[in-house]
């Protein structure tokens, strides 16, 4: 496709002021060659005004510098919808049916062409064209089975089956493929194909039971092989999965889809060594020549080479892809994803959520959960969530795959569903992921949180892959949780919380004010009396502010704001021992605000930096980070932790 010539196609005024408008951003977007934002900016455009030609031709632009091959396809048959009697679309058209591999509809549409404008000046190339079709398509058909004058029509109809699959269109796809299977009830690809469809439904039993069902009438059909082992993995039965892979592997074909097919399937499975093989094997029967290959193959050896540690290799494969196929989104969202700092990682993912995992039933959690608390334990949440796995034993058992190659979607599913349930198995599955290497370090650092809390990892220094090292790191059994704080009457709160804002601004003097006020009416308020000890740090009253904090931690010896105060006091003053005294008493409790959890780490970090243990800070910054980590407090800490020479305060100097 790359090497046919373009013609012009006529632009269709339009009238909509504001259509005009988005379309002179759609052009400049192009000629830019920000390819991507204008078909994304165009599709939006194109379901907004499904009449208007101009969009479409476009977009058939667009997916030409894209080398989207199927999005041009579709974005041509949508336009000659709009303008049959153009023959530059139909050429089009028919051009992109022979490089998807449809050579019955793109015969069919060449025969359109020459039937319509037999003088047309490319008609001498149609009819060339059309002889070599005639004799491969005549061959087709005979190893499809397609006998009879309606072999033709029913070899079309599969074709658009199968396009219809790839854009999305499964409602329109499952009614073209039930009515070939209607008049050819062993019609092998239309059974392929409606087996995935009933998987894209959700419908599990049905897909494998369809794929064996082919595997009946044809055993070495590789895409049937390659389809059950898809099936298998996701209903949880991956044992079976890898014991077919195995003869699907023994598979050899001079047909680039059935090494894709192999691909595919060995890539649910994680066998990284059996993808690249496959890839291989495509190369050697040359059939990845530039331009042909098909990119998903590309990118599946691209993931396959990281899982297996070859990061380079990875990268030069997406780089290479995206020159011929530059809109491939999987691509582009991996390369992407490698740009982030190595704890923030997922990549690799071979494939997007939507394909693990049914649309069905993402909605139905959703639903489930929707009108309970989000906070983890809740009993509540944590049955509902248990009956559904109970009635979907399957979904469970994609947990541990989603967490070890999924894509970012699909990983912060499985985290969120297995912290919800905490059933034994999804527990286990927490623990697994929590000491591997894969995804960032702050999904991994809470499941290890939610697995030392089961019993399943115990409290102290455990070995983590943290920031692209094995690192040592500190692993208490506590829960997190986010409940409001300590509510006052309403005059007081007023005061409390114009008095935080005094702080955030560093305004002592005003923040000290507002909090006398508001002691005069709640005298022995812990919170209310810490932060007046802060108000008067940031005025300089030192000495009156450690009064407080002393005072408040004798009286009450469990309040956590005042212990680390006193304990940060301590380091800053040299006195480690003090410090450590205060503290490890907070190593045996078992339940945190998210605000005390912030102060307890903020001081043990500072202790460990004192005590010239860094991997102990690091510990503990990373168990913040994994709790949140979107604080505003991790940056600065991470900062401290890593300042070569950092030394602790000295007494007077504030932080």
């Amino acid at each position: 496709m790359s090497k046919q010539k373009r013609h012009p196609i006529p632009h269709p005024a339009t009238s909509s002021q504001q259509l005009v408008s988005e379309l002179g951003r759609a052009h400049g977007l192009v000629r830019r060659r920000r390819w991507t934002e204008a078909r994304d900016l165009l599709e939006a455009l194109s379901r907004r005004y499904p009449q208007e030609a101009e969009i479409l031709t476009a977009l058939v632009n667009v997916y030409y510098e894209l080398r989207e091959l199927r999005g041009y396809q579709r974005a041509c048959e949508r336009l000659l919808e709009l303008m049959p009697d153009d023959p530059e679309i139909l050429t089009r058209l028919a051009g992109a049916y022979l490089t998807n591999m449809q050579p019955v509809s793109a015969l069919r549409t060449f025969r359109r062409f020459l039937e319509h404008w037999p003088d047309h000046e490319r008609a001498s190339r149609a009819r060339a064209t059309v002889a070599d079709l005639e004799a491969e398509v005549s061959t087709i058909l005979a190893e499809l089975g397609l006998s009879g004058e309606d072999g033709p029509e029913l070899a079309a109809m599969h074709e658009q089956a199968q396009a219809l699959v790839e854009q999305g269109q499964y409602a329109r796809a499952r009614a073209v493929a039930e009515q070939v299977v209607r008049r050819r009830p062993d019609f092998v690809p239309a059974l392929n194909n409606l087996s995935q469809l009933h998987a894209i439904e959700g419908q599990l039993g049905q897909a494998i039971a369809t794929a064996q069902r082919v595997l009946a009438l044809d055993p070495g059909n590789v895409h049937a092989l390659s389809n059950l082992v898809r099936y298998l993995c996701l209903s949880g039965r991956v044992d079976e999965a890898r014991t077919l892979a195995e003869q699907l592997k023994g598979i050899e074909s001079e047909r680039l889809d059935a090494w894709l097919k192999k691909a595919e399937a060995l890539s649910y499975l994680g066998d990284g060594q059996g993808v690249l093989e496959a890839f291989r094997g495509a190369e050697a029967a040359g059939l990845l020549r530039p331009p042909l290959g098909d990119p998903l193959l590309y990118h599946l050896a691209a993931v396959a080479a990281m899982w297996l540690g070859d990061l380079d290799q990875a990268r030069r494969r997406w780089q290479e892809l995206l020159r011929l196929a530059p809109g491939f989104e999987l691509a582009r969202a991996n390369l992407a994803d490698l740009r982030k700092p190595v704890g923030e990682r997922h990549a690799p993912w071979p494939f997007n959520f939507g394909n693990w995992v049914s649309q069905q039933t993402v909605r139905d959690l959703a639903a489930l959960a929707r009108p309970l608390s989000r906070r983890r334990g809740d009993q509540a949440i944590t049955q509902t969530v248990r009956r559904y796995l109970r009635q979907h034993p399957a979904l469970a058992s994609l947990v541990p795959l989603l967490l070890e190659r999924g894509d970012p979607e699909g990983r912060e599913f499985a985290l969120r569903l297995a912290l919800m349930a905490e059933t034994p198995e999804l527990l286990n599955a927490l623990r697994d992921f929590a000491l591997g290497q894969r995804g960032p370090d702050a999904f991994r650092m809470e499941a290890a949180q939610a697995a030392t809390q089961a019993g399943l990892l115990p409290p102290g220094p455990t070995r983590f892959w943290v920031r692209g090292a094995w690192q040592e790191v500190l692993l208490l059994g506590f829960e997190i949780h986010g409940e409001a704080a300590t509510q006052y009457r309403p005059q007081v709160q007023r005061w409390h919380d114009a008095a935080l804002e005094a702080l955030q601004e560093g305004d002592g003097a005003r923040a000290a004010s507002l909090i006398e006020r508001a002691l005069e009416a709640e005298p022995d308020a812990p919170s209310l009396l810490h932060n007046l000890a802060a108000a008067y740090e940031l005025q300089g009253r030192v000495q009156e502010a450690e009064a407080i904090s002393r005072e408040l931690h004798q009286r009450h010896p469990d309040y956590l704001f005042a212990r680390a105060s006193l304990a940060r006091l301590a380091v800053q003053r040299g006195k480690l021992d003090e410090a450590r005294a205060l503290l490890d008493p907070l190593l045996t409790r078992r339940r945190f605000h998210t605000s005390e959890f912030r102060a307890f780490c903020g001081a043990q970090i500072e202790l460990a930096l004192a005590e010239g243990k860094r991997d102990g800070a690091r510990s503990w910054l990373e168990m913040l980070a994994g709790v949140d980590p979107d604080d505003p407090v991790v940056p600065a800490l991470r900062q401290r932790v890593e300042l070569k020479g950092w030394r602790p305060h000295l007494p007077g100097r504030r932080a």
